[in-house]
């Protein structure tokens, strides 16, 4: 399967699994709150990619996928409320409510990293507590750091060479079949 189709198929289920949520009635304001802070993370990730000219759409991609599994774990929790309600016990939307709230923090976090790097005013505290956040107890970075001979890989020369290669294997199959 290719990305676009493994999107597809993410995307078609996280459409399911939100109808299935809100035909199961569980749909509460931090289910609408978590989307705005999505919908501003989004946003704010786009304005700090422009002003820092670091643009990947890989990370971009992968982004939008860990929203869309954001998106099936709540449909996890509401499944688990459901499941807990058929059987006569009222959770009072906890489960739900906890997960979504977990959620919410994170994309808040994001949201005030993306803020810091565009270079927004942020009181010292949280800026300590964010710096704090990407490391680990010995103080080591925790930092994913690209490689710089990423960089100077050209992707077309990788397609080109890919695709030859391809087409040498496929002869070498050939030939074999032939004997």
């Amino acid at each position: 399967m290719t990305r676009l189709e493994v999107t597809g198929v993410k995307g078609i289920g996280a459409l399911f699994i939100s109808f299935l949520i809100y035909l199961i009635g569980v749909i509460n304001e931090a289910v609408v709150v978590l989307m705005f802070f999505m919908i501003l993370d989004g946003v704010t990730g786009l304005l700090r990619a422009y002003v820092t000219k670091s643009w990947d759409s890989t990370i971009g991609f992968a982004g939008v996928v860990k929203k869309l599994g954001v998106f099936v774990m709540i449909g996890m929790a509401a499944g688990i409320e459901y499941m807990v309600m058929s059987v006569g016990q009222d959770p009072k939307g906890l489960v739900l409510l906890g997960v979504t709230s977990f959620f919410i923090v994170n994309e808040g976090i994001s949201i005030l990293e993306n803020c810091a790097q565009i270079g927004l005013p942020i009181p010292a505290v949280l800026f300590n507590a964010l710096e704090k956040m990407h490391r680990d107890p010995s103080g080591k970075e925790q930092r994913l750091i690209r490689s710089p001979m990423l960089d100077r890989i050209d992707k077309k020369e990788l397609l080109k060479e890919n695709e030859a290669l391809h087409t040498q294997l496929n002869k070498k199959k050939e030939e074999e079949k032939k004997q």
